[in-house]
């Protein structure tokens, strides 16, 4: 950061005006955001002519990245440090109307730059990065300052913004979302002590899967086999086999896990956590057909 004096400070902005009135330039927006002491940096100008069109200069811009740079250094001192700060200014040329904003937490404000549309936007990992800045924000003096704690309001944060975003694919019934949460619990107990399970919970605490996305619940099978949450749900092939409940259960299993979006749920993580699942499942002309569009099973 350079220590620029007042007077030089006016001079700089000046000369920049005249330079922009030169280029026909009627308004500019500017959005500076440093971090790390200026080790990261981004800076967008847009400069907009009388008509509504914008003007594209790379000389501009370069002229105008100095001056915005001393302009914020010299208003808010010390605010690239750590987790850095954003301005925006917005300057009406001709009447040298200048407005500057700024906030102090990059990473909660970082999302206004990102266009809305763009993938980077809807990350998760964005999200949740913003969220932890929200939060720490909201909680003033009271908020952690260890980096731990930091990190369990980010895993929390994002746990819950993924079971809530708007986004979220729907493929399942509300039947079949049940019948998979108690496959999940099926398996779960099938393969531990049941203490164990709750020990874990009373000490790391428990998301349950009541809200999460349909594609989360399909993936929470991945590693078994459909011979092993059907004996989740019903008990002991060995006893269960063959029955009705048992039948319902496989054939609306099937059917759910065997839809579309389903399948590319689970080839997406096949490489990574194994496709138990996805070999045990019947191909699509092995299904019978009152799998179907099988719902689940009453209890």
């Amino acid at each position: 950061m350079m220590n620029v004096s007042k007077n030089e400070l006016a001079q700089q902005r000046l000369e920049l005006r005249q330079k922009l009135l030169g280029a026909g330039v009627a308004t500019a927006r500017f959005n500076l955001e440093e971090s790390n002491g200026g080790a990261f940096q981004s800076f967008q100008a847009e400069f907009v002519d009388r008509q509504g069109a914008r003007i594209v200069d790379a000389e501009l811009t370069n002229a105008a990245l100095q001056v915005i740079v001393s302009w914020v250094d010299a208003q808010v001192p010390g605010w690239s440090a750590d987790d850095g700060g954003r301005s925006q200014i917005d300057w009406a040329i001709e009447v040298d109307a200048f407005q500057h904003q700024h906030f102090d937490s990059v990473k909660f404000e970082r999302r206004r730059l990102l266009d809305a549309a763009s993938d980077m936007a809807a990350s998760s990992q964005i999200l949740a990065d913003n969220a932890r800045a929200a939060l720490l924000l909201a909680m003033g003096d009271l908020a952690p300052t260890d980096r731990s704690a930091q990190q369990h309001l980010r895993v929390a944060a994002k746990i819950v913004m993924d079971q809530s975003r708007t986004d979220q694919v729907h493929f399942l019934s509300d039947a079949q979302r049940d019948l998979l949460i108690e496959g999940i619990a099926g398996t779960r107990l099938k393969h531990g002590n049941e203490q164990e399970w709750v020990t874990e919970a009373v000490t790391y605490g428990y998301v349950g899967y009541e809200h999460a996305p349909d594609v989360d619940l399909v993936q929470k099978l991945a590693t078994e086999s459909l011979d092993e949450v059907v004996e989740g749900i019903c008990g002991p092939l060995h006893i269960t086999a063959g029955s009705e409940r048992e039948q319902k259960t496989r054939h609306a299993l099937i059917a759910a896990l065997t839809l579309p979006q389903s399948l590319e749920a689970l080839n997406a993580i096949a490489e990574d956590w194994g496709d138990a699942m996805l070999s045990s499942l019947p191909e699509a002309d092995e299904i019978e057909p009152e799998a179907a569009g099988h719902d689940a099973p009453s209890a």
